[in-house]
């Protein structure tokens, strides 16, 4: 069941990045008030139509709290669906990792602590580092798509890279 959950998660990503990776204009337009749109005049028209289509359709889950906690404004994590500040006033650290003895591997580890609300597995959590914040925060879904895409805010990935982030990264 979880292997399944994975597989259908990464066609779902590798779609969402063909089409955030490759078309931004296709966002921009659908962000504009709402009129027929054109008729593809080509199999290239139509194949950029669908990937603007995947990427919209996968914008909520950019902006689900699980994203949101860590992809928005200020210098703390946050925590549940409502994106309180996360507990014990944990902060973003230069790197995204913390300060000093409050670093995310200190509670997140490799493996889920036992009992009710203690801090899930996850060695590689942390926020953008300073340099790169990402914060998606009051962004449309086309100066999303832009942030995505633009290297000097995603730490120079590739699209491969991206990938990896968002199905690897707990």
């Amino acid at each position: 069941m979880m292997r399944s959950h994975k597989l259908v998660r990464m066609a779902l990503l590798v779609g969402f990045l063909a089409g955030a990776l490759g078309l931004s204009r296709s966002i921009a337009a659908a962000e504009q008030p709402a009129a027929p749109p054109p008729v593809p005049k080509s199999a290239a028209g139509a194949a950029a139509s669908d990937q603007g289509a995947l990427f919209t359709a996968f914008v909520p889950v950019l902006r689900h709290p699980r994203c949101m906690n860590c992809h928005s404004s200020g210098d703390f994590p946050r925590q549940d669906d409502d994106g309180h500040p996360h507990a014990m006033n944990v902060r973003r650290g230069p790197e995204g990792h913390g300060v000093t003895a409050e670093k995310c591997s200190t509670c997140h580890q490799d493996h889920n602590l036992v009992g009710a609300h203690l801090p899930p597995g996850a060695p590689n959590w942390g926020l953008p580092p300073t340099s790169t914040p990402m914060i998606w925060q009051g962004l449309t879904d086309s100066q999303i798509c832009q942030s995505i895409k633009d290297p000097k805010q995603n730490k120079n990935r590739n699209i491969q890279q991206l990938i990896e982030h968002l199905t690897e990264d707990n």
